[in-house]
C-alpha cells in the first residue's frame, strides 16, 4: 500500500484518533465506543485507523503506553539523582502531579478500568507500574534512615504515608469543581508527611 504524506502529517492524523478515542472513553466509557465514532470524531475513515493502531483496543493501549511511558521515566530519572532525600522526593511527586494533570484525561480513564466495573479493555499491567512507585519510595526511604535524614522506622510503611499523601493530591484535580489543593499543596503535604505531624515525631508501635 503506498501513502503520500506532506511533513508532519502523518503524526496529525495520529494524534487526532488518540484524542477523539480519548475523549469518547472517558465520556461514554470504553466498552460503549465503536470504532465508527472514533474515526467520526477524528474525521477520517476506519482504515486509516486500523492503519496506524490495528484495532480499537490498539488506541487504547497506545494511550496507556505513551502515558505510563513517561511515568516510568519519572522514576527511572529520580531513581538516579543525588541530593537529599525530602528534595528528591519532592521533585518526584512534583514531576508525577505535572503529568498527571497535563493528562488528566487518560488518568480519568485509567481511575474508571483499573478501580471500576469491567468494560472489556484489553489487559494493562497499571499494577506493575504502581509497584515500581512504592519501591522506589520505599528505597528512598530507606537510604534517608540510612543517613540518619530520617528516624528509625519501616520504609515500606512510611513510603504508603507518602504515597497516600501523593495520591490524594492526584484524585483531588479528578474532581469537577475546583481542586483544593494543587501543585504547592502537593509539596507542603509530602514535606508535612515526611517530617511528622507529632511533637517530637509519631509516637506509634513499631517506630520507637
Amino acid at each position: 500500500m503506498t501513502r503520500t504524506a506532506q511533513p508532519g502529517q502523518e503524526t496529525g492524523v495520529r494524534e487526532r484518533l488518540a484524542m477523539a478515542a480519548l475523549e469518547l472513553f472517558t465520556s461514554k466509557g470504553y466498552a460503549a465506543t465503536s470504532v465508527r465514532e472514533i474515526v467520526t470524531a477524528a474525521g477520517v475513515t476506519k482504515p486509516v485507523l486500523y492503519y496506524y493502531f490495528g484495532s480499537k483496543e490498539g488506541v487504547y493501549l497506545e494511550l496507556m503506553r505513551a502515558a505510563y511511558g513517561e511515568f516510568d521515566a519519572i522514576l527511572d530519572d529520580c531513581r538516579s539523582r543525588r541530593g537529599s532525600v525530602l528534595a528528591r522526593l519532592k521533585e518526584l511527586c512534583d514531576r508525577i502531579f505535572l503529568l498527571f494533570v497535563r493528562e488528566l484525561n487518560v488518568a480519568r480513564l485509567m481511575y474508571a478500568i483499573y478501580y471500576g466495573p469491567a468494560q472489556g479493555a484489553p489487559f494493562f499491567d497499571f499494577e506493575a507500574y504502581h509497584l515500581k512507585l512504592h519501591e522506589l519510595v520505599r528505597d528512598m526511604v530507606a537510604e534517608g534512615i540510612g543517613t540518619g535524614e530520617l528516624r528509625e522506622g519501616d520504609a515500606a510503611d512510611m513510603g504508603w504515608l507518602l504515597i497516600g499523601a501523593l495520591n490524594v493530591v492526584l484524585e483531588e484535580q479528578l474532581c469537577q469543581r475546583q481542586p483544593r489543593i494543587g501543585r504547592e499543596g502537593l509539596a507542603r503535604v509530602i514535606e508535612l508527611a515526611f517530617r511528622g505531624i507529632g511533637q517530637g515525631g509519631i509516637e506509634a508501635e513499631g517506630y520507637g
